[in-house]
């Protein structure tokens, strides 16, 4: 296909980068050049004023910090190098996700083409605006391993983009990677997607009852209301365990409440989105109660857990509650469909083990409430580093 890249708004890079990006050499994982890239934008990121007005981008920044990219990458064998050009796809409901995406391709040793969403953020404003500064100052031979675009949805351009790329990234519901699908991949390309999936939290009540009650609602807080439950991760049920499951209810929505008032802005087109998914739900599941405090919290409390009711799930604080007598009664949830499980007063290693003997095909994030947001190179069951990078096989 003839290459015309007029239709393309430049974020970082420009025409004549990406018109030469099949050319560019790949690196070995984590390379000089990669790792000093990174912590400098990481240090850049930390400084900046404007930044620390959005922790998702000071989290990212800390991700990548020096002596996290060095503990990270302790894991992996160097021999690895880089397969090709990464070309991500990134999702348009989670802001810092593209650069998550492009931070793993780079460390696999690929030059990367991010497509962002033509959604403003000014997180994806910042960070680009600092990588600008580091490729025009310190660092100019970044330049060729990351291009930031944008463009209006168009399956010519996809196509385009797609003829450069040995890997493809996908991050979306299944109705965006089913649409980037119908473009084809080059032979040798590979795809990793990352769909629409759901995630639930299980606390233990009588755990709950010794805690303290500030922290695990700041924890809750920022893996739900902080990104409006927009991300994967973040928890639209919540499993209690224990014998005390009431009284620990009453308490722990009574600390969320207080921090819905004083710190969360809901738009108004949800008070009827989440009333509507309700009314669903109730038409299809006899026995659900609607819990209303206010149209900013809503608790769903559910008799049984069935394996079609996150199909049924909503955000800005739209919560599904289930009491539980014991772990296997989560079974019916833990699809293909289901993400990650944040806990509370519950040993992980039980979990995994209740997932393991009843042979789920979801679960691929076991980690304790308040971290559902954290950043890592393992992702949906994928190792990024290893799946976007080859080995040089020595006999």
């Amino acid at each position: 296909m003839q290459q015309n890249f007029s239709n393309l708004n430049f974020l970082v890079g420009n025409e004549k980068i990406i018109s030469n990006i099949k050319e560019t050499p790949v690196l070995p994982i984590f390379s000089d050049l990669i790792v000093k890239f990174l912590i400098e934008l990481s240090n850049k990121l930390l400084a900046n004023p404007k930044a620390k007005e959005y922790v998702d981008v000071i989290s990212y920044a800390f991700w990548i910090r020096k002596s996290s990219i060095e503990q990270e990458k302790k894991r992996y064998n160097l021999g690895k190098v880089g397969r090709g050009v990464a070309l991500h796809i990134a999702p348009s409901n989670v802001p810092v996700a593209f650069a998550m995406s492009f931070t793993a391709a780079l460390l696999a040793g690929n030059p990367c083409i991010v497509r962002v969403s033509n959604k403003e953020y000014e997180q994806v404003n910042i960070i680009c605006s600092a990588i600008n500064e580091i490729i025009s100052s310190s660092i100019p031979q970044m330049s060729k391993y990351i291009t930031i675009i944008r463009y209006e949805h168009d399956e010519e351009i996809t196509q385009m983009l797609t003829d450069l790329c040995d890997i493809r990234v996908i991050w979306g519901g299944d109705r965006t990677i089913n649409t980037i699908r119908r473009t084809s991949l080059p032979s040798r390309a590979i795809e990793l997607t990352f769909a629409d999936r759901h995630s639930l939290a299980i606390i233990d009540s009588d755990k709950y009852l010794e805690s303290n009650y500030d922290v695990v609602a700041k924890d809750f807080y920022a893996d739900t209301y902080f990104i409006d439950q927009n991300a994967c991760s973040s928890p639209r049920l919540i499993v209690w365990t224990g014998n005390n499951i009431e009284k620990a209810k009453d308490i722990f929505w009574k600390n969320i409440e207080y921090l819905v008032d004083n710190d969360y802005s809901m738009q108004p087109v949800k008070v009827v989105d989440k009333l509507d998914s309700f009314c669903k739900l109730a038409a299809y599941h006899k026995g659900v109660t609607l819990i209303k405090e206010k149209n900013s919290l809503y608790r769903v409390s559910l008799k049984e857990l069935t394996k079609d009711v996150m199909e049924l799930k909503d955000n800005s604080g739209y919560f599904f509650e289930y009491s539980a007598q014991n772990l296997d009664e989560m079974v019916p949830v833990l699809s293909k469909k289901c993400q990650t499980i944040a806990y509370y007063g519950i040993s992980p290693e039980d979990i995994k083990q209740a997932i393991v003997a009843k042979g789920v095909r979801g679960v691929d994030r076991i980690v304790p409430l308040g971290k559902t947001m954290e950043l890592t190179l393992i992702w949906d069951g994928y190792d990024l580093v290893d799946s976007m990078s080859r080995i040089i096989n020595l006999r």
